[in-house]
């Protein structure tokens, strides 16, 4: 019940879970049988690949469901303790002292720890306990969205003459679909890797007046 729930309030998410699986047996198995018709074994390892790397791709969807950074202040008074020590600031919104780096997200409307963005797509945080899965749940797509490009346009390339009219808009829509979100992706990836390194968050990259909390901190 309580994983129905929460799937219940992450419709968003849902419908994400639903796409993929539409185009898994839409298009994916359709592309196995054009490529690897008369290869077996082949078909059989890559249609392994596929298959694990959407499975991942559910998993982390889940997990980003289940995790969150939303900060739950504890004891006032020993935040208060630790606030003198320079550890903490305080939320004029929320009216409590919170973590450094942390930051009030008007549309969740609570404070995020090490708050990254919040996420239209996944209607959710993206802070300090569910960044790496996040991450890993990006490079998965990034994995379908470059198997499905590869496929497409191979088989766009090979079977042109073999393909009805229908298939071949289809075919080519989808090549260029996935090779234009691949790419985008995958320069996000890199920008998320350069944050890593320099240990920012992308509102401390983009607002530089809130790096100054993440160098005290480290005072």
């Amino acid at each position: 019940m309580d994983k129905l729930y929460i799937i219940l309030n992450n419709i968003q998410i849902l419908f994400q879970f639903l796409l993929w699986i539409l185009a898994f047996f839409w298009l994916d198995f359709d592309l196995f049988t054009y490529i690897l018709n008369n290869y077996y074994p082949i078909k059989l390892i890559f249609g392994i690949i596929m298959i694990t790397c959407q499975i991942y791709l559910f998993q982390y969807l889940y997990n980003l469901i289940a995790v969150d950074s939303i900060y739950n202040s504890g004891n006032e008074r020993e935040l208060e303790n630790i606030n003198e020590r320079h550890d903490f600031t305080s939320c004029k919104k929320c009216n409590k002292f919170r973590p450094k780096r942390a930051h009030h997200c008007r549309f969740c409307n609570k404070c995020i720890l090490e708050m990254d963005h919040h996420c239209f797509t996944l209607n959710k945080c993206i802070g300090k306990n569910n960044y790496r899965i996040f991450i890993k749940y990006l490079i998965f797509i990034e994995l379908n969205t470059t198997l499905l490009f590869g496929s497409s346009l191979y088989v766009c390339y090979n079977y042109y003459s073999e393909l009805s009219l229908y298939a071949l808009i289809k075919y080519t829509l989808l090549s260029i679909i996935s090779f234009l979100g691949s790419a985008t992706l995958y320069l996000y990836l890199i920008f998320q890797a350069y944050l890593s390194l320099s240990n920012l968050t992308t509102l401390e990259f983009i607002y530089p007046k809130l790096r100054i909390t993440n160098q005290s901190l480290n005072n």
